[in-house]
């Protein structure tokens, strides 16, 4: 898939390059058809793609949470969502919570631009809507991120 980048709070100065290559590698790699009910395939295939490269399994937010982020590596936090708009949100507030204890020093968001996630489902979550509220929220969440958005 093709993608495009958008920085928070210097998100693009913290990610290191070789973090944000892998990231770019597993995104490049999806070879999903877009269309409605896509969204686990792009899910799975983005993921396998970034487990290749050494990135670990879910992570939780704290001991004993069900609460998870998709991967980690080098203190890098990673979420990946395609699906509704509302989990955008959670995900956030647990990057955040795990930048306040010190477990991530940056964060990758990756999610659909808005015509894949029009294509793929109802109400999905989508980058452009996230870069936009973050502008709103920039004293709430302040973790340094970059925003991949899948095209």
């Amino acid at each position: 898939m093709k993608f495009s980048m958008h920085s928070h709070c210097a998100g693009s100065e913290r990610v290191p390059p070789h973090i944000l290559e892998e990231v770019i590698a597993a995104a490049e790699a999806v070879d999903v058809r877009i269309e409605r009910g896509a969204a686990p395939r792009i899910r799975d295939q983005f993921v396998a793609t970034l487990r290749l490269k050494g990135w670990s399994s879910e992570v939780t937010v704290s001991r004993g949470s069900d609460m998870s982020i998709t991967s980690m590596r080098e203190n890098i936090g990673l979420c990946l969502q395609t699906g509704n708009m509302a989990r955008m949100y959670a995900d956030l507030m647990k990057l955040q919570a795990l930048y306040l204890n010190d477990a991530i020093q940056a964060a990758v968001f990756v999610l659909p631009a808005q015509p894949v996630a029009l294509a793929i489902g109802d109400n999905i979550a989508q980058a452009a809507r996230l870069e936009r509220e973050l502008e709103i929220f920039r004293k709430v969440f302040y973790v340094p991120t970059l925003i991949v958005a899948l095209e």
